[in-house]
């Protein structure tokens, strides 16, 4: 079994457009970093106000790393939707994928019902977890695009 958490928190990460992506990034390597060290494998989705992540790995290294973030003064209001083990991993390519609501991505979704902004308040773990997969798939598929391009 694999411990899965999954939560959301309010983005104060500074800057507009560019120097926002620029931290983004970098709070994604920083992650990736950690994660590949703790074992965790997950997805990120983010828009300019809401983060909202999965975390999966062993139950200890998990509530660590939720933990940890929870501490960071990049964001506020850390809130837990939902804890629980769960079969096998559902991004186990991924020390941490992200995916930040772009016009590309939109199409994902508004098939999801998400055509105004995010509520994480309102979501239920398995939209989230869906719209992940499918973001997910959304960037192994255009990976493999741009590799048959090249």
């Amino acid at each position: 079994m694999i411990h899965q958490l999954v939560y959301y928190s309010r983005n104060t990460v500074p800057g507009d457009g560019r120097a926002m992506l620029t931290n983004m990034r970098e709070i994604l390597s920083a992650s990736q970093r950690n994660n590949s060290r703790d074992g965790i494998t997950g997805f990120l989705i983010f828009d300019k106000t809401w983060f909202v992540q999965i975390l999966e790995g062993e139950r200890a290294m998990v509530t660590g790393t939720y933990n940890r973030i929870a501490r960071d003064p990049r964001h506020t209001a850390a809130a837990i939707i939902n804890v629980s083990d769960v079969e096998a991993r559902l991004f186990p390519n991924w020390t941490m994928g992200g995916a930040m609501r772009t016009p590309e991505v939109q199409e994902i979704y508004l098939q999801h019902g998400f055509g105004g902004p995010l509520e994480p308040s309102r979501l239920k773990s398995k939209q989230i977890v869906d719209l992940a997969l499918d973001l997910q798939a959304f960037e192994v598929a255009k990976r493999q695009n741009a590799r048959l391009a090249s």
